[in-house]
């Protein structure tokens, strides 16, 4: 199994400090339906790219927070939207993104 990257997402915390309501949820399931798409393509079937819901990393007061690992990038704020755009950045493009446009 050739494993490109780990994704690490703190998406339902049980302590909720760094962020409220359910938007790290949903960013989770849009996280699960992104890597599916890219397992279904044939061009990308013998790359594999792991995913984790962490409880808390402890480093977020903005969460929910993606770690793209062995990389070391930490992306803050993220939601369902942004993950798109981090798996084509940074995961398929291999171009982490620098800074988000808040």
């Amino acid at each position: 199994m050739n494993i490109k990257k780990h994704l690490l997402l703190c998406a339902t915390p049980t302590k909720q400090k760094c962020f409220k309501g359910n938007e790290g949820q949903k960013t989770w399931e849009c996280l699960k339906m992104t890597l599916k798409k890219f397992e279904n393509d044939l061009s990308t079937k013998n790359i594999h790219i792991l995913r984790s819901k962490a409880d808390c990393l402890r480093i977020c007061k903005n969460g929910p927070i993606l770690l793209v690992w062995p990389d070391g990038i930490w992306y803050e704020k993220v939601s369902p939207e942004k993950v798109s755009e981090i798996f084509i950045s940074h995961i398929i493009n291999g171009k982490p993104i620098e800074k988000w446009d808040f």
